[in-house]
């Protein structure tokens, strides 16, 4: 499910400055799979039944691409990621900090 609202101010400039930090190849695979931030709903639990709102800042690019996409917890002001479950489910996997290692995690 997705909505309509603002993404927080902090995104841009926390992508931009830790895109820096990155390895070249990273750096790449973020350029390729960055998109406008959108609002999100994602469970927090592999079964599907309890659900977070964050705001989704990479998508796929291809059908044989990576299952992970990195989220934004604006609440926690950290990055994580998400992944498509076999089951359907889009899993939030939880924080794994700053965006540079939200991308390093995947």
């Amino acid at each position: 499910m997705t909505t309509n609202q603002k993404a927080p101010n902090e995104i841009p400039l926390a992508v931009t400055e830790g895109l820096a930090l990155l390895q070249p190849h990273l750096q790449s695979w973020v350029r390729d799979h960055l998109i406008e931030p959108r609002a999100v709903r994602l469970a927090t639990d592999p079964d599907g039944s309890v659900f977070k709102q964050l705001w989704l800042i990479t998508d796929h690019v291809g059908k044989d691409d990576s299952s992970y996409r990195i989220v934004y917890d604006a609440a926690a002001g950290t990055f994580g990621l998400e992944c498509t479950l076999a089951s359907g489910v889009e899993w939030y996997m939880g924080n794994y900090g700053s965006f540079p290692e939200a991308v390093e995690a995947m």
